[in-house]
C-alpha cells in the first residue's frame, strides 16, 4: 500500500468520513489546516446522510471548487473550473460500475456491506484523478488558489 492509502486508512481510523478525508488530504497538500471546512465536509458523508451521491464524489467536487470556484466578492471562478468538475464527474460516473454506482447506498449494497477497503480504493483513484485534472489545467495542488502564480 502506498503513502496515500496509509494516510486514508489512518484518517478513517481516526473517525473521518470519505468527504472529510478528501478535503484533509488536499489541505495537507497545501500545508493548510481548516477545521471548520473539515467539519462542514461531514455533511456530504454517506450521500449527505441519505445514501445519495457518494461522499468521495461530492468531496472531490468540493476539492475542485477549492481551487477554481469564486470565494470572495473580488474573485471570479477560473474558466477551467466547470470543465474540471465535468471531467471529474464523467470519470466518476464512468468508473462507478466497478464499485456499484455513484450513490453511497448502491455502492454499499453492491459490495455486500460497508467495506473500508472499497471506499479507500475509490478515494485513492479519485485523488489520482483529481491531481491529474488539476495538473492538466496548470494548477499546482500544493498551492492554495490565492498563492498560485497568475491568478
Amino acid at each position: 500500500m502506498d503513502e496515500t492509502g496509509l494516510r486514508i486508512m489512518h484518517l478513517s481510523a481516526q473517525g473521518y468520513c470519505c468527504s472529510q478525508i478528501m478535503i484533509k488530504l488536499t489541505l495537507e497538500d497545501m500545508g493548510e489546516d481548516n477545521i471548520p471546512l473539515v467539519r462542514a465536509m461531514a455533511g456530504l458523508c454517506e450521500g449527505s446522510g441519505t445514501g445519495d451521491l457518494c461522499g468521495v464524489a461530492s468531496g472531490a467536487a468540493c476539492v475542485l471548487a477549492l481551487y477554481g470556484a469564486k470565494g470572495s466578492d473580488d474573485e471570479q471562478p477560473l474558466e477551467c473550473y466547470p470543465i474540471m468538475l465535468s471531467q471529474f464527474m464523467d470519470w466518476f460516473k464512468g468508473s462507478a460500475s466497478q464499485w456499484g454506482g455513484i450513490r453511497c447506498e448502491d455502492i454499499v449494497i453492491f459490495q455486500g456491506g460497508r467495506k473500508p477497503e472499497v471506499c479507500g480504493d475509490i478515494m485513492i483513484r479519485a485523488r489520482e484523478t483529481l491531481l491529474g485534472i488539476l495538473t492538466e489545467n496548470n494548477l499546482d495542488p500544493s498551492l492554495p488558489r490565492e498563492h498560485a502564480s497568475g491568478l
